[in-house]
């Protein structure tokens, strides 16, 4: 069997894809690789290779990716640099004679879409194409469970503020994504030179959205719709800055108010507006739907709520 290199292993994503290879194969045939390798200590009493790797560190990356085959690599948050380090992990791909890489990309990849994140994923995607070697892209929804993340303020205020009227998404879990990752990683060359669209079963608004949460927490919300201004002002009032930190922890401090609300914008111009039944093609499994996510978080978000009262 062949040696998989995992880079981001230490991340939610990362660990869930761990787990999910380790039930098929070896944890000794596996390469795990993070800026902190210290957080694996589980995986390498396991027996799992374990190695320090960065993507801003060429030589690092050359060291982990040593004697692998297949690379998933788990795209940076490091936004409007990500370009120049993807180009360091596929570079050490081809010294390494890796020969397929599974990159997580995410929806709306349009040269048109002005969001900052998307640029970077079109470069990468571009590059892979370029590269020579296999590829396999999976272009991302929105984590279902970032949805609960969104809720919690208009669950307090009565106020769910977006941008216009039209968004449309199909909200996926993170668990049906590392299952999707996992079993291409596992053969590969079933998905070489693919980019598939990984949705939820289901196309909805943000409107829907809103009302959902409203009708299973039995609190008033309105969707309130605003320009992109006018999101940028909201944002501008919680102190946000308009280029993020990627280590901060709170979304719009992580991200920066640009890159949330020039997406909001690709949502209402429809770029995310898409539904696919990949992940049922990949993995055999239906993908989860939203309602089951809410209702996992339901009572620890009841605690929350509780605790702001």
């Amino acid at each position: 069997m062949s040696r998989i290199v995992i880079n981001g292993a230490s991340g939610q994503l990362g660990r869930s894809i761990v787990e999910n290879l380790a039930q098929h194969m070896s944890p000794e045939m596996l390469t795990l690789v993070s800026r902190t390798p210290e957080a694996l200590a589980d995986w390498a009493a396991k027996g799992a290779r374990v190695a320090k790797g960065d993507y801003r560190d060429p030589d690092s990356l050359d060291a982990a990716y040593a004697g692998a085959d297949t690379l998933m690599m788990i795209s940076g948050l490091d936004i409007r640099h990500r370009v120049p380090q993807h180009a360091n992990a596929i570079a050490a791909a081809q010294k390494a004679g890796i020969g397929h890489i599974v990159y997580t990309s995410v929806s709306g990849v349009h040269p048109l879409n002005r969001t900052p994140s998307s640029g970077d994923h079109v470069a990468t995607e571009k590059m892979l194409r370029e590269s020579g070697l296999g590829f396999t892209c999976l272009r991302n929804q929105a984590y279902s469970e970032f949805m609960t993340m969104m809720a919690e303020v208009p669950l307090r205020t009565g106020k769910w503020y977006h941008v216009g009227e039209r968004g449309l998404f199909s909200p996926v879990t993170r668990a049906d994504i590392a299952l999707c990752a996992s079993t291409i990683l596992l053969a590969p060359q079933r998905h070489d030179g693919v980019a598939y669209e990984i949705t939820g079963p289901e196309l909805i608004s943000f409107q829907e959205l809103a009302r959902r949460f409203s009708n299973l927490y039995n609190r008033p919300i309105d969707y309130v719709p605003l320009t992109a201004e006018g999101m940028y002002a909201r944002f501008d009032e919680l102190g946000a800055p308009r280029i993020g930190d990627p280590r901060a922890i709170d979304p719009p401090f992580c991200f920066g108010s640009e890159e949330l609300v020039e997406n909001y914008v690709a949502w209402d111009e429809l770029f995310h507006a898409t539904l696919s039944h990949h992940v049922e093609l990949i993995t055999g499994k239906p993908a989860t739907p939203l309602g089951e996510v809410m209702l996992a978080a339901k009572a620890d978000m009841e605690k929350r709520l509780a605790m702001s009262a």
